[in-house]
């Protein structure tokens, strides 16, 4: 490729000093014909915080007015805001996009440009400089007639995503705005700086997104990578803010903290890039850094992601001013300043991508050939995957691969996976040889060997083992039949409308949900202390612990015939019905039986408020929300002094400090279960309700003595990061045994199951043999890093357990059954808690 000779040339050329709007180039004349930010908001970019639609509406009318300007929406939030992506080039260029964006798979591999570089701004969104900043230079692009600015419009082609975050940047825009003065304060104490909780941060639900490029659990990630499929860009910026009292970060980042699997010349792109970053930041006096505190390991971030598929991810950290002005131990520091700083590394991405496009180009080419040279290498074929019984659970998995452009074959024959035979339909097989090889050995492979023990982020994100199902490296591969474009759905059993009763098996990813909406709809439904087997329309069947039973002489003669909803989920969920004409079992209790008791609706309540993790409440929110469709009170923990907590029969506690709680909160929930509640309490909070002023009879743990007294080894005091960082829980997958007989683990067949584990925190053990229903095994290391210390002080140790007090019940769950969306393996242990706590009998023995 010929780019323009001065191109090369622009090491040497000054970019950006204040002038026509923070961080544009001094001398900037923009165009008469193209409306400034300023013309539409009514406010100097960095005046105010404005608000997404008013963003939207700029860069549609923007879009409107410039040639060089296409605007899309390719999708909607939680929260109903539009997501917007726009294509930035020379009017030549943009006659040809669709033939661009067609072409883009085979350019990629054979080496052909034009480069592709996407600017991504705001996936958080009360790191508000990004948006921005993403309008200031999407104006300036569209209205420069600079020379430098031509070169890079008829040479590249640029993709900007200006708010990947709008629900967050609508939270946070509200409060700062609601919260500045006509006189700002610049007092980090003011209320403007400190956002009310949940923040701006997270979106809808309050999850990080910023974290979900691999689980693509929201509609922002999903359209997104669509269009990320189709572009494969070269470059990818990642523009954030960090704490106020830093200055500015952009990678290549602490290098023995980077993904093994990302080639070296990446980073060294990644430097050469940084140059440019460097250049202008010295030219406009502003300070920075570049090799410490950021990583570039987990795959599910903006900045890794592309480094694993064929791009070069790069992460920009802006000192935040968290509202207009802030003082700082930098000094006093602005809005305005914050979103320079990122307008003028956006500039310099497009200034080094236009003057390295020939390296990016052929960097790419050379990432795709070596990826299929590498599996060649391999001596794994691929990976044969299977669906453990569970075609739902399976075609979550399968769906998210493909989304994630990975090839995926069917199968002509059946395959042996862990020693247990799988039909052709019932398997899948992943091929080793693809250009995304890279990415399906860090999505697939378990880790335990890492070259790191200090992660920014999880450790690991073994996407079989999160969902709970059979996979095998293999170095043969199997007959296949044709790729696959989506995932096969289950096709599920309708019920007989002239059936006595319906039997559904709990082992079904969606049966939580279908229980959710027979007990919403009013309906009387059993489940089953003990396994059964019955005549059923389609033969004789076995019904494990936790199946559902739906009888028609229980059902209230007032509301529909319940097989019209039965017949709905069946279709809606492809969940298998099986219709029965009688009610006496072959084996097992009949179904009319004491131990098939008919379930209490239930009526759950989330405890949030300042000092608890929004992040894991969002899940907790989500998962309810989505996936059961049944309504989540969420509980102010400020607020439960004027709350009749009787009303509801869980209370969920999310992660959190709880310490910070008042003392009130504490002796309010232990009462509530004394007086028969249900506490459900996740990660930390399992915990600290082991502090609850209940009747506990806990195993006394004491150290002896000796080890009391020991005198700690002397270790050097710039060791001492290290040494914390190895002892935290980051995010590993842990493995656990299950009873299968409790309640809390019904649905399950195999004891031997993978949990997601973050934070130090250990389970006291109680007094009484029965009340676990999952402990961590002696290996309990399944992938990821867990220090020898931690992995001995967790082997054997409760994971699940839930023990009477009162009238009452406390279920402390160690580990993050629904973490970030996708650990879809243990989303069944949530339910087993929400709708089989009332099942957990007490198991005192008889007093001598």
């Amino acid at each position: 490729m010929v780019f323009r000779m001065f191109a090369l040339l622009a090491l040497l050329a000054p970019v950006c000093v204040l002038g026509a709007g923070p961080g544009l180039p001094d001398g900037f004349e923009p165009r008469n014909d193209v409306p400034a930010p300023a013309d539409y908001w009514g406010f100097e970019p960095g005046q105010w915080h404005p608000r997404h639609d008013q963003i939207a509406g700029y860069l549609e009318r923007l879009a409107a007015a410039s040639e060089r300007v296409e605007i899309e929406t390719i999708g909607q939030t939680h929260g109903l805001r539009p997501l917007q992506m726009l294509t930035i080039a020379a009017p030549e260029r943009l006659a040809e996009i669709a033939a661009l964006r067609e072409g883009r798979r085979v350019a990629s591999e054979s080496g052909e440009g034009p480069p592709v570089i996407w600017l991504g701004y705001a996936v958080h969104g009360n790191e508000a400089s990004a948006a921005t900043a993403a309008a200031l230079t999407a104006w300036y692009l569209a209205a420069s007639d600079d020379a430098e600015v031509s070169a890079w419009l008829e040479d590249l082609i640029i993709i900007m995503e200006p708010v990947l975050n709008p629900d967050g940047l609508d939270r946070f825009a509200h409060w700062v705005n609601s919260h500045r003065g006509q006189n700002p304060s610049a007092d980090p104490s003011d209320r403007e700086h400190n956002e009310a909780w949940p923040n701006g941060r997270t979106n809808y639900y309050w999850f990080d997104l910023n974290r979900d490029w691999l689980p693509l659990v929201h509609p922002e990630s999903q359209a997104r990578m669509a269009w990320l499929r189709q572009w494969r860009p070269h470059v990818l910026t990642d523009v954030h803010e960090m704490g106020p009292n830093t200055t500015y970060f952009f990678q290549p980042g602490v290098p023995e903290r980077n993904n093994p699997l990302t080639p070296e010349r990446n980073y060294e792109l990644t430097r050469k890039i940084a140059e440019f970053h460097a250049r202008i930041l010295d030219q406009a006096g502003e300070p920075y850094f570049t090799r410490e505190l950021f990583d570039d390991y987990y795959v599910g971030k903006g900045s890794t992601y592309p480094d694993l598929t064929g791009g070069i991810g790069i992460l920009f950290e802006q000192a935040s001013v968290r509202g207009h002005l802030q003082d700082t131990v930098y000094g006093t520091r602005t809005f305005a300043q914050a979103v320079a700083n990122q307008v003028r590394t956006s500039l310099s991405t497009l200034q080094a991508s236009h003057a390295l496009a020939d390296e990016l180009v052929d960097y790419q080419r050379e990432f795709f050939a070596s990826a299929r040279e590498k599996a060649r290498a391999d001596r794994r074929a691929g990976w044969l995957l299977g669906d453990g019984g569970d075609p739902g659970r399976a075609a979550r998995l399968l769906s998210l691969l493909i989304d994630h452009d990975i090839e995926v074959r069917e199968l002509s024959e059946p395959v042996s996976i862990g020693g247990s035979l799988h039909e052709a339909d019932a398997a899948w097989f992943v091929p080793a040889s693809q250009v995304h090889y890279r990415l399906i050995v860090s999505l697939l492979e378990p880790v335990a060997e890492l070259p790191m023990e200090t992660f920014y982020d999880v450790s690991t994100w073994p996407l079989a083992m999160s969902h709970g199902l059979p996979m095998e490296a293999v170095r043969r591969a199997p007959s296949t039949g044709t790729r696959l474009e989506a995932a096969p759905g289950p096709a599920g059993i309708r019920p007989q409308a002239d059936g006595l009763a319906w039997l559904l098996a709990w082992d079904q990813h969606a049966a939580p949900a279908a229980l959710a909406a027979l007990l919403q709809a009013g309906y009387r439904v059993q489940v089953t202390r003990d396994p059964l087997r019955i005549a059923t329309s389609d033969g004789e069947r076995n019904f494990s612990r936790g199946s559902l039973v739906i009888h028609r002489g229980l059902q209230d003669q007032q509301l529909d015939p319940v097989t019209d909803l039965l017949g709905y989920l069946a279709d809606h969920h492809g969940i298998d019905l099986y219709s029965v004409s009688g009610g006496l079992a072959l084996t097992g209790p009949d179904l009319g039986a004491p131990s098939a008791p008919v379930l209490e609706p239930v009526r759950p309540a989330l405890l949030v408020g300042p000092g608890l993790r929004a992040t894991h409440a969002g899940y907790i929110w989500h998962w309810f929300d989505t996936f059961l469709k049944m309504p989540l009170v969420q509980l102010e923990h400020g607020s439960l002094w004027r709350v009749d907590l009787s009303d509801y029969s869980h209370i969920i506690l999310p992660d959190g400090n709880y310490e910070w709680l008042p003392p009130t909160v504490a002796e309010r929930l232990a009462a509530y279960v004394r007086n028969g509640g249900i506490l459900i309490a996740g990660r930390s909070a399992s915990a600290w309700v082991e502090g609850l002023s209940l009747d506990w009879s806990f195993v006394d743990e004491s150290l002896n003595a000796d080890a009391d007294d020991k005198v700690p080894e002397r270790r050097a005091y710039d060791d001492f990061q290290a040494d914390f960082a190895r002892q935290l829980i980051g995010g590993s997958a842990l493995n656990v045994v299950l009873d299968v007989s409790h309640p809390l683990a019904f649905g399950y067949s195999e004891p031997e199951q993978v949990v997601f584990r973050r934070g130090r925190h250990r389970l006291r053990t109680v007094d009484n043999a029965y009340v676990n229903a999952g402990v961590y095994s002696d290996d309990v290391l399944a992938s990821g890093f867990l220090s020898d210390e931690t992995a001995e002080r967790l082997a054997g140790t409760p994971a699940l357990s839930a023990t009477r007090h009162g009238a009452g019940l406390v279920i402390r769950m160690a580990d993050d059954y629904l973490f970030r969306g996708y650990w879809a393996g243990t989303e069944r242990l949530f339910a087993n808690a929400l709708f089989f706590a009332q099942l957990v009998r007490a198991t005192e023995m008889p007093a001598e």
